[in-house]
């Protein structure tokens, strides 16, 4: 499942992707092909440790004699020597995949050249789970990567973060203009390049085929982290940093983020700069790029003295800019005609940063090893502490699925549920937007953010369920320990059974009318208007019962937030509030009542 943003200023995010509007399906069918460690397109499977490869071996050899058209090479997790002769040429339906403990190529020293070439012909051809160690030198080392019209080329895991000597010509990862297929790059680390680190602008020149890179790091790295882009081509969901200067190229020093430099169409969305004066600009549109179209959304900016946006043409009518926030106290120089969102309203960036992330597995960020491009004597104390955060995840008593219905009208849909113990991510989640929150009263809230028609999210717990909340509107079924339920029935069953000793205390019962002062009404009302980009989560609890007064409530100004369900019961109300009012009659008296965010509390008679 695709990264979602929060967007806090909703209205007209769908809207005016002009000609670049076909791109977001598209590329998301692209991406969700790529099921990381799941290789289904090969016929043969090699493992290199039953061929006798062992740690610290020459791997090229091995590489050069079974790597084949049809073949899945299997790398034993482990350190190698590489010298970039095993990996050549076009293939069909072939994969080298390392194992998700850890593989590292060291390539030799920096002055010798190493230019793997692999080349999708037809099919799917994929390189994983591999880090690549030591500096390249002044000539020109690099990995071409590329496939033919109708093929597919994936880069996954995949982490160059040594990068390059001062005054390098070598690149991380190159495309050339015979590029046609599609190109897939995901969760891969780039670091300390002199030149550009991903070099896949070219294709437009020629076979023109769309490249989508995804869930990727580019750390102080030079010249320009990302060149784009050739039509149809998508840069989702990336992380670039520019808060160390980075070496020079060989022809001078630059440091930009994302340069586009080729007129191709193109999606950029849901990615976090962390930007400073150490680097020139987070973005440039490149004077190369003139005529070129596409659009820039959900983007979070920080910058605290550099610059942001460089344009060398006019790009108004060709490029849209949506819900772009800005941070920090540099000139940001954004386009007039960009949608920014500025000042206590803008959201930082996420500027966490893993460098090794296999696909589909439970591996720590810095993983295994030297995996993760750090020192074998640095990892020492690692592997344990990381191996028991897995057992902590493997201990949580129960999982659950989230199914948004793929008959909602949108993306603006909602979900969020309130445990009695902690939360943790699991397999479908994205950590990265979706949220897990610790209360104050010690009981932990997840939401799923933005969930898209038919997307799934999935969480694992301790406890029970207790409150859940869904933008009204929308659907999202529940499985629950592998069973189908209901939120409804998950929280329902838990009143029934809660319900036999509280009744007198609640109020329930036969008790109403009876004069006793509980069962006076007064209403709660907690009124977020006058802040139409913001959100204020509350909850309160009364001696007796609670229902929602929808006579006093108003969502029709509010934020989509406003219209989402707000869970009522056991004399316990949990909800959201945005540009709107939501008010509650209850009986009893007010327990406790905590706003988080900008509303205040108002007690009515009722």
């Amino acid at each position: 499942m695709e990264r979602r943003s929060l967007l806090k200023a909703v209205g007209g995010t769908t809207a005016a992707l002009g000609a670049s509007s076909f791109l977001g399906a598209a590329s998301a069918q692209q991406s969700s092909e790529g099921n990381g460690g799941n290789v289904d397109f090969t016929d043969t499977t090699v493992d290199l440790a039953q061929e006798g490869l062992s740690n610290g071996d020459l791997i090229d050899p091995y590489l050069d004699e079974h790597l084949q058209s049809g073949t899945l090479v299997k790398i034993p997790a482990g350190e190698y020597q590489f010298e970039g002769e095993g990996i050549a040429g076009d293939y069909e339906n072939a994969a080298v995949v390392g194992s998700t403990d850890g593989v590292v190529f060291n390539r030799p020293a920096p002055e010798e050249l190493v230019r793997p070439d692999i080349f999708a012909e037809s099919g799917t051809v994929r390189i994983e789970n591999i880090t690549i160690k030591g500096k390249k030198g002044a000539e020109q080392s690099r990995w071409r990567v590329g496939a033919a019209e109708g093929a597919r080329m994936e880069c996954i895991n995949f982490n160059q973060p040594d990068g390059t000597v001062d005054g390098s010509d070598s690149t991380g990862l190159f495309a050339g203009d015979d590029h046609a297929g599609t190109l897939w790059i995901r969760n891969c680390y780039f670091s300390m390049f002199g030149n550009v680190a991903c070099y896949v602008s070219d294709p437009y020149k020629g076979g023109n085929g769309p490249v989508i890179v995804e869930n990727c790091d580019f750390v102080n790295t030079g010249m320009s982290a990302l060149r784009f882009a050739s039509d149809g081509s998508v840069c989702r969901n990336c992380y670039f940093e520019a808060t160390e200067k980075a070496p020079a190229g060989n022809t001078g020093w630059n440091q930009r983020g994302i340069k586009i430099d080729d007129p191709g169409k193109a999606v950029i969305e849901d990615c976090d700069f962390n930007w400073s004066d150490t680097g020139a600009m987070a973005i440039k549109f490149d004077e190369d790029g003139e005529g070129g179209e596409g659009v820039m959304r959900n983007l979070r900016i920080y910058n605290d003295g550099g610059t942001t946006f460089v344009s060398g043409w006019n790009t108004e009518g060709s490029w849209t800019g949506e819900n772009i926030h800005l941070t920090g106290d540099a000139e940001h120089g954004a386009p007039s005609h960009f949608e920014t969102v500025t000042g206590s309203n803008a959201k930082r960036p996420n500027t966490e940063y893993s460098i090794w992330k296999p696909m589909g597995e439970n591996v720590e960020p810095s993983g295994p090893g030297a995996g993760a491009g750090s020192s074998s004597e640095d990892e020492s104390g690692t592997e344990d502490s990381e191996s028991s955060d897995e057992d902590e995840q493997e201990e949580l008593e129960h999982h659950i699925v989230l199914h948004a219905s793929e008959d909602n009208p949108d993306t603006y849909c909602n979900a969020r549920f309130t445990t009695t113990g902690p939360i943790q991510y699991a397999d479908e989640a994205e950590p990265n937007t979706d949220e897990i929150t610790e209360n104050d009263d010690g009981t932990y809230t997840a939401t799923s953010i933005e969930m898209n028609p038919d997307a799934l999210d999935s969480y694992t717990f301790d406890g029970e369920i207790e409150s859940y909340e869904v933008t009204s509107g929308y659907d999202v079924s529940v499985e629950l320990d592998g069973e189908e339920t209901t939120f409804a029935e998950i929280v329902g069953e838990k009143s029934e059974k809660d319900s036999s000793s509280d009744d007198a205390e609640s109020g329930n019962g036969s008790d109403k009318g009876n004069g006793d002062s509980e069962q006076q009404h007064r209403v709660v009302v907690i009124d977020g208007t006058g802040d139409a980009e913001e959100i204020a989560k509350y909850r309160f609890s009364v001696s007796g019962s609670a229902e929602r007064d929808a006579g006093r409530s108003d969502a029709s100004e509010g934020l989509p937030w406003d219209r989402m369900t707000d869970h009522v019961g056991d004399g316990r109300v949990v909800g959201v509030v945005g540009n709107g009012k939501d008010a509650f009659r209850f009986t009893g008296s007010l327990e406790s009542i905590s706003v988080d965010g900008n509303a205040g509390v108002t007690i009515l008679e009722a």
